[in-house]
C-alpha cells in the first residue's frame, strides 16, 4: 500500500473520499483538510448516508481495505 502525502493539505471532498475508501486515518485527514475531527465525523456521516450502496458493491472492489479508527 502506498502512503498518501497529507502534508500539502487537501479539500474536504478529497478527505471524505479517502475516509470513505478507508485509505487514511480520520484524525490525520481532519488536520490536512483544516477541520476538527468532530466536524469531519459529522460531515462524513452525511456523506455516507447520501451515497447509495449497491447490494453487490463490495464485489467490485479490487483492493481490500479496513477503516482506520482513532
Amino acid at each position: 500500500m502506498s502512503r498518501i502525502d497529507l502534508s500539502a493539505g487537501l479539500t474536504l471532498e478529497d478527505a471524505l473520499d479517502l475516509l470513505y475508501r478507508g485509505k487514511a486515518n480520520a484524525a490525520k485527514l481532519a488536520v490536512a483538510a483544516g477541520v476538527s475531527k468532530t466536524d469531519l465525523q459529522r460531515v462524513f456521516a452525511d456523506y455516507v448516508s447520501s451515497r447509495g450502496l449497491e447490494p453487490d458493491a463490495w464485489q467490485k472492489d479490487d483492493e481490500v481495505s479496513w477503516p482506520y479508527i482513532t
